[in-house]
C-alpha cells in the first residue's frame, strides 16, 4: 500500500491541508506548528472556496476559537461573519422542520427525517452546525403524493420536477428517481421528499416502511422528531458518501464523528447490514478514509481485512479535486465503472442501465401524449446529446 500521508502531502494543496487541519476535532503541537506555517502560503480566496465545497466552515471557526493566536485577525473575522449567516438560516430550517413535522403527522403521514439539521444536532448537538442545503425527509410511496401536496400548502414549489407529471409519467418518475425537489418560495429553503433513500433502489435496497416503523427520536423544543435509526444510519452514511467519491469532506467528517460517537456494538451492527446488502467497500472506505483524515478510530474487525489501494485513491482524487462533478463524456464512463465496482450485485448493476431509459427532464424538453410515450426511449440518446452540447 502506498504511504497515505505522503500522498496527502503531496497531492494535496496547501489550501486544502490547512482545512484539514483546521476541522479536525482536536490538534497537537506539531499539527499547530504545521498550520503555522501553511497559513502563510495559502491563497486565501482559494481557501475559502474550498470551505465552501468541502462545506466545513463551522468546524474551521471552532478551531480557531480554541486556538486565538492562529490565522490572521483579518481572516478571522470573514470566517465568523459566513459562519453567523449559516446559523440565521438554520433557524429558519428548524421552523420548517418542525412545521413540516406537525402538517404531516396531522394527516397521519409517516415519516422520518434524516441527513440535514437533524443530523447537525445528533453529531453537533447544534442543529445550525453543519452546513446543509435541504430537509431531507422519507415518506412511503403510497402516501408520497399527499405529502408533496402537503408541504406545497406551506408555500414550496415544485423544482424537480418543475412541471406536472402525468399518472403515467408519476409511475415511471418512481422508478427512475427517489424522491421530488421543492424549494420554499422567497426563501433559502429546500425540501428532498424521498420514496427511497437512494438512486437506485438497489444500491441500498432498506426498506422505506421498515425505517418509518422503527425510528430514532430526536428533540427539538417539546417536539420529538421521527429519525433514522443509529444503525441504518451508520451504513446509509457511508454508503452515501462512497457513492459520491467524498468529493465533499464533511460527508466524512461527519461519518468520523458518528464512529466516535457510537458503541461498539452498533458499529458492528452497521457493518452487517452493510454486509447484508454488498456495500462491504463503502464501509471499509469510510472507516479509513475517516482515520487517514480526521484520526478516528478503524473499527476493531476491519483492522486486519485486505482492501485494495485504489479503493482509497478513489475518494482522496475526488477529494482533492477542484471539479465538483463528473464533467463530460469520460468522466461520466469513469464515474459510472467507479458505481459498478462500488456493489459486486447483478441486480443493482442492471438497475444502473434500467433507470437510465427515459428521464423527466426528457419530457420537459419534448412534451408527447401518454399514446406516444414508448417514443421517449428511442430519443433518449438523442435527448443526451442535446444536454451534453446544451451545456458547454
Amino acid at each position: 500500500m502506498i504511504n497515505q500521508h505522503q500522498h496527502i502531502i503531496r497531492q494535496f494543496s496547501n489550501e486544502l491541508q490547512l482545512l484539514i487541519l483546521l476541522s479536525q476535532q482536536h490538534v497537537n503541537k506539531a499539527e499547530l506548528e504545521k498550520i503555522e506555517t501553511l497559513e502563510k502560503l495559502v491563497d486565501w480566496k482559494l481557501f475559502f472556496e474550498l470551505s465552501r465545497k468541502h462545506r466545513l466552515l463551522s468546524h474551521v471557526v471552532k478551531q480557531i476559537n480554541k486556538h486565538p493566536d492562529i490565522i490572521e485577525s483579518e481572516i478571522k473575522k470573514q470566517l465568523k461573519d459566513k459562519q453567523k449567516a449559516l446559523s440565521k438560516k438554520a433557524l429558519l430550517y428548524s421552523q420548517y422542520l418542525t412545521k413540516i413535522h406537525q402538517a404531516l403527522k396531522e394527516k397521519s403521514i409517516p415519516h422520518v427525517f434524516f441527513k440535514g439539521p437533524l443530523l447537525s444536532l445528533e453529531l453537533y448537538n447544534d442543529i445550525g452546525f453543519r452546513d446543509y442545503r435541504d430537509i431531507d425527509l422519507l415518506v412511503p410511496l403510497n402516501h408520497i403524493e399527499k405529502a408533496r401536496i402537503t408541504i406545497q400548502d406551506l408555500g414550496f414549489g415544485m423544482h424537480a420536477p418543475n412541471k406536472q407529471l402525468s399518472n403515467k409519467q408519476k409511475k415511471i418518475n418512481y422508478t427512475i428517481s427517489h424522491h421530488y425537489h421543492l424549494k420554499k418560495q422567497g426563501l433559502p429553503i429546500e425540501i428532498e421528499l424521498h420514496w427511497n433513500l437512494t438512486n437506485p433502489k438497489t444500491y441500498f435496497p432498506l426498506e422505506t416502511k421498515k425505517i418509518i416503523e422503527e425510528p430514532a427520536y430526536i428533540e427539538i423544543g417539546n417536539l420529538k422528531l421521527p429519525y433514522i435509526p443509529k444503525i441504518a444510519n451508520i451504513s446509509f452514511l457511508a454508503a452515501h458518501g462512497s457513492i459520491h467519491q467524498w468529493y465533499r469532506l464533511f460527508w466524512l467528517k461527519d461519518f468520523s464523528e458518528i464512529i466516535r460517537q457510537s458503541k461498539d456494538e452498533k458499529i458492528q451492527d452497521a457493518w452487517l447490514l452493510s454486509q447484508k446488502y454488498k456495500l462491504e467497500k463503502t464501509f471499509i472506505q469510510a472507516c479509513m478514509l475517516s482515520s487517514l483524515l480526521y484520526k478516528s478510530p478503524v473499527p476493531a474487525f476491519l483492522r486486519k481485512r485486505s482492501f485494495p489501494d485504489s479503493l482509497i485513491q478513489y475518494g482522496l482524487n475526488a477529494i482533492g479535486s477542484k471539479d465538483l462533478r463528473q464533467h463530460g463524456i469520460v468522466g461520466k464512463i469513469n464515474f459510472i465503472g467507479y458505481r459498478l465496482k462500488l456493489k459486486p450485485d447483478l441486480n443493482y448493476h442492471a438497475s444502473l442501465i434500467v433507470r437510465l431509459r427515459t428521464h423527466y427532464t426528457d419530457w420537459e424538453i419534448l412534451p408527447l401524449p401518454g399514446y406516444l410515450f414508448f417514443l421517449y426511449y428511442f430519443l433518449r440518446p438523442f435527448f443526451l446529446i442535446y444536454k451534453f452540447i446544451s451545456k458547454k
